[in-house]
């Protein structure tokens, strides 16, 4: 929910008078510094997603098929996941100040999770090659998607 307030204010002549004087100088000052240009805060999806285009730029600059393009990301994505869930393992590994039953039970847990996205990640690139050839893409646009893989 937006909540907006406006409140009116009615100063005295005089006072109007050298609060505007006194704006105009701090203003002066101001634009001697000004930049010009737009400053926009985006949220964490919104980071997100910009740096998902920025790291997918490769893909979608090839002259592969959409669904291939969609495919690669998607890979890239699972690849990331992984990527942080064997960052976590490697930081639980080397916390010692965790309880030791804690600390096992926690290492199974992501061990089971990087083995499940391991295997999802695996199917996923075999999917890709038969959907590639299942397609009839050249030799060359699957040499291609390959190196865009890693």
């Amino acid at each position: 929910m937006l909540n907006l307030s406006i409140q009116n204010v009615v100063s005295a002549p005089a006072q109007v008078s050298a609060a505007a004087e006194n704006n105009a100088s701090n203003q002066e000052k101001d634009n001697s510094k000004a930049q010009l240009g737009i400053h926009v805060d985006l949220s964490p999806l919104g980071l997100q997603k910009s740096k998902n285009a920025e790291r997918d730029k490769d893909i979608d600059e090839s002259e592969l098929p959409d669904n291939v393009k969609q495919a690669l990301k998607a890979i890239r994505d699972k690849q990331e996941e992984l990527e942080k869930k064997q960052q976590e393992l490697q930081q639980l590994m080397s916390n010692s100040a965790m309880p030791a039953e804690e600390k096992q039970e926690k290492l199974k847990a992501l061990q089971a999770e990087i083995s499940t996205l391991s295997r999802g990640l695996l199917d996923s690139k075999n999917n890709l090659i038969s959907s590639m050839q299942d397609q009839g893409l050249t030799e060359q646009q699957i040499q291609t998607a390959m190196a865009l893989i890693d």
